[in-house]
């Protein structure tokens, strides 16, 4: 019996060890700390970019203690009272880190598996991200021509890849860290060299618009070798993106007509890609369609997807992402909403019933959004009179007073709620990636379309008129 017991623990043990195993360990031991919490935020799903946040209260010794599981070595953000830092993480390490919080720039002490990892990105924050940040390059957008721009990307990359490999020379750093690293910033000059010839227009004249040489672009030999562990990286799965729209640009004549845009990212897979790139694209694109496409034809194609790839991680990121937005397909009850309204009400989304609801996740910093409410104020008044439809607006706002703001000085019209935030429990029900974010609600209260048409939409008047 006792036998049998022990084989019966036996698995049980080994999976609880080996959890432990995987746990990355960070301790922040701070002198001179007025703040009670500190977070810890990373990237988790380098194909949705989504980001999670941990916090960790202050101990009596001044201690900060996070334990994670980072799927893959990223750089994490951490934020002590009004100041924040980056990090290195990788799996299965620990990292201590001290510093006084009257003088944190020039106090911070790492230390532990990450410690030299921690030193350089240190090194590079404050004697190299100022010479080759976003705004340095823009600047160099602004004033160069493409030589020059070029001249001084490669010598970017020269500079901070030399000053790593001298430090890697006294102070050995992880194979982990140099690919992650190496990537990362490299892939950031590739992203401004290739918006460069994009932003011309906006910063020259057309007398003065420089001509872009033919060879330009070779740097694009190196930068579309898009392997599994570059695109791993968030500035390399960034940059992709952005070669996407470069390509489809490029290739405009040949792209098939009438189609949709994720339909067009399926094509470029197939036209542009193979191997690991090849993958990722088309489940870039299968994800596309979940949030923001046909739900249905999703599904098709990530069925289709999962026999035929081999990348088991893109699949489970896949089914993440499948599960979300099932939630919130067309057929499915509409999650319950209840809050309080712009006037001190209480409203739920079940008070609704009997009724189509025309749901709208907004916010007031949101370009896009903003550019929808003249053409919402004339969808209302095209459907003046008819009291079964309901313009039900929920804002992401974190700051109460630019909705309300908002709301006033545009006189939008409708049923006005606010949640903090698309972390909200409210915009996760929905599932909500960005905004605006539209849903179209039966009288039943069951999601009709997941996807609707924009009130700029030209079908918009007559989705709402089926349900009417």
């Amino acid at each position: 019996m006792k036998r049998i017991l022990m084989l019966l623990l036996l698995p049980a043990f080994m999976a609880c060890t080996a959890t432990d195993k995987d746990v990355t360990n960070v301790k922040i031991i701070t002198e001179n700390a007025t703040f009670e919490e500190a977070e810890l935020a990373y990237f988790t799903d380098f194909l949705t970019r989504s980001r999670e946040s941990v916090k960790a209260t202050r101990q009596d010794d001044g201690t900060f203690s996070f334990e994670i599981l980072p799927n893959y070595p990223v750089i994490a953000n951490i934020t002590l009272g009004d100041k924040r830092m980056n990090v290195f993480l990788d799996k299965s390490s620990n990292l201590q880190i001290m510093a006084d919080m009257d003088d944190l720039e020039n106090s911070v002490v790492f230390e532990g598996s990450l410690a030299n990892e921690n030193k350089f990105l240190r090194l590079y924050s404050r004697e190299y991200e100022p010479t080759y940040n976003r705004q340095v390059f823009m600047g160099m957008m602004r004033e160069s021509q493409p030589d020059d721009f070029t001249a001084f990307a490669n010598n970017a990359i020269e500079d901070v890849m030399g000053t790593m490999a001298e430090f890697h020379a006294s102070n050995p750093l992880s194979n982990s860290f140099r690919e992650y690293f190496s990537t990362d910033f490299q892939y950031q000059v590739y992203g401004y060299q290739l918006m460069y010839p994009m932003y011309l227009d906006f910063f020259f004249d057309e007398d003065d618009l420089p001509e872009i040489p033919e060879n330009y672009f070779s740097f694009l030999d190196d930068a579309t070798d898009f392997s599994r562990e570059k695109l791993m990286v968030a500035s390399c799965a960034s940059f992709h993106s952005t070669y996407i729209q470069y390509y489809l640009s490029e290739q405009s004549e040949r792209v098939p007509e009438g189609i949709t845009y994720p339909e067009m990212i399926q094509w470029v897979a197939g036209d542009a890609f193979e191997g690991d790139a090849r993958s990722y694209t088309e489940a870039f694109a299968i994800n596309f369609k979940f949030n923001h496409g046909d739900f249905h034809a999703a599904v098709e194609d990530y069925e289709a997807f999962k026999v035929s790839n081999d990348w088991e991680l893109l699949n489970e990121l896949l089914a993440t992402t499948y599960n979300n937005a099932s939630r919130v397909a067309p057929g499915v009850v509409a999650p319950e909403i209840a809050l309080t309204d712009i006037n001190g009400n209480e409203v739920a989304l079940s008070d609704f019933r009997g009724k189509v609801v025309y749901l709208d996740f907004w916010a007031s910093w949101c370009g896009p959004c903003m550019r929808e409410v003249p053409y919402a104020k004339e969808l209302k008044q095209r459907f003046e009179g008819e009291e079964d439809l309901v313009f039900l607006y929920v804002s992401v706002d974190d700051d109460e007073q630019a909705w309300r703001r908002t709301v006033e000085q545009q006189q939008i019209q409708g049923v006005h709620l606010n949640v903090k935030g698309m972390r909200h429990e409210v915009a996760q029900s929905y599932n909500v990636q960005g905004v605006p974010s539209f849903f179209l609600i039966d009288r039943d209260g069951v999601i009709h379309n997941n996807n609707p048409s924009r009130p700029s939409g030209e079908t918009i008047d007559e989705e709402l008129r089926s349900l009417l």
